[in-house]
């Protein structure tokens, strides 16, 4: 790999290790609104005023609302860390039997032809959906978290991000049948590191 084909890859895969750490504030959410929904608790804290994100208090479904949240942004950005790393799932038992260069183009042509439009499809139906919902002030009706365009704008951002990775894997298997040096992306044992 190119330096700066690494130094894209690394700024591409960082938002993904950020919200992984996530998971630990998402446990613990899950741990509370469990809590307060068996003692019956419904408003966790108040306050005087609003709070952007949370409005005038932190309910239960403040909790439910935010573990959607992060869940949504470790399964979006997360993935294309995966992705990256070629941690994400592939048909192992078929690529098995096929040759470098028939798994090289493959991932030439799921990259170019079939990722890459998805992303842009997402990006341009995502933005609006995530503008519609800054514009209308969209949030929880129930008590819950008041930014939903925060969590539809991580959409379009991530496929958009999603879609540069596509781009970078499509390069490095089109460089690889140029120069005919194949990476073997489905031994077992291959980790790319952090």
């Amino acid at each position: 790999m190119t330096k700066p084909t690494s130094v894209v890859q690394k700024f591409l895969c960082f938002p993904g290790k950020i919200v992984s750490w996530l998971v630990i504030p998402l446990a613990l959410s899950i741990v509370l609104s469990v809590i307060a929904a068996r003692q019956g608790w419904s408003v966790l804290i108040d306050w005087e005023g609003s709070v952007p994100l949370f409005g005038e208090a932190l309910t239960v479904n403040s909790l439910v609302d935010l573990q959607w949240y992060i869940f949504s942004a470790i399964v979006l950005f997360g993935g294309i860390w995966a992705h990256l790393e070629d941690r994400h799932v592939t048909v192992d038992f078929v690529a098995l039997g096929f040759s470098p260069r028939l798994r090289t183009m493959i991932s030439l042509f799921g990259n170019l032809f079939l990722l890459l439009p998805l992303c842009l499809l997402v990006m341009w139906f995502g933005s609006k959906f995530a503008m519609t919902a800054f514009a209308t002030g969209e949030g929880s009706i129930q008590g819950g978290l008041t930014a939903h365009w925060l969590i539809k704008g991580a959409l379009p951002v991530s496929f958009g991000l999603l879609g540069v990775a596509a781009l970078l894997r499509a390069a490095q298997a089109l460089r690889q049948l140029i120069t005919k040096q194949y990476g073997d992306t489905y031994d077992a044992t291959h980790t790319t590191g952090d």
